[in-house]
């Protein structure tokens, strides 16, 4: 990754950043050369720590970023692997994260529904997601997110 959160920031590129598109692509061997999220998200989270109202910057930014999300298959898988990220955190208080911070608390109806439409979508094309073969299948995928703290029913939101 050449760019980091604060070129995000400064450059308004907050989706591209949680997409890990272009400078904010981070190359994981453990991902088979695919983008790491907990990368970014960890960079993220570090740099959101060093000032005041943390937990509400981090919440602006996931809000810009879901805004642009469309009804796509890597829109999609991203969201659903950053989401993962967040409740992975949390479960472990990881930087300045508590059990009382949800980040899908903080968000709008319409926010939560779009949300529960891409994960619905998601899961009906789940084949598509580029190396989808190497995967476990996506009901794994599900069970893996809810042990890592996710609290919620995402095909009901």
């Amino acid at each position: 990754m050449k760019g980091d959160f604060e070129q995000a920031v400064k450059n308004n590129e907050i989706s591209a950043f949680f997409k890990g598109e272009g400078d904010y692509f981070s190359p994981n061997e453990f991902c088979w050369g695919n983008h790491s999220y907990m990368t970014n998200w960890m960079g993220m989270m570090a740099n959101l720590e060093k000032g005041e109202n943390s937990y509400q910057l981090l919440v602006k930014y996931f809000k810009l970023y879901l805004s642009s999300l469309k009804e796509d298959v890597l829109d999609a898988w991203g969201l659903f692997i950053n989401l993962d990220c967040f409740y992975c955190l949390q479960k472990d208080n990881s930087y300045f994260l508590t059990q009382h911070d949800d980040l899908i608390s903080e968000l709008t109806a319409e926010e939560k529904k779009k949300i529960g439409v891409l994960c619905r979508y998601l899961k009906d094309n789940f084949d598509k997601v580029p190396d989808s073969a190497n995967m476990r299948p996506f009901d794994e995928q599900i069970k893996i997110v809810k042990a890592n703290g996710f609290p919620y029913d995402l095909f009901s939101l």
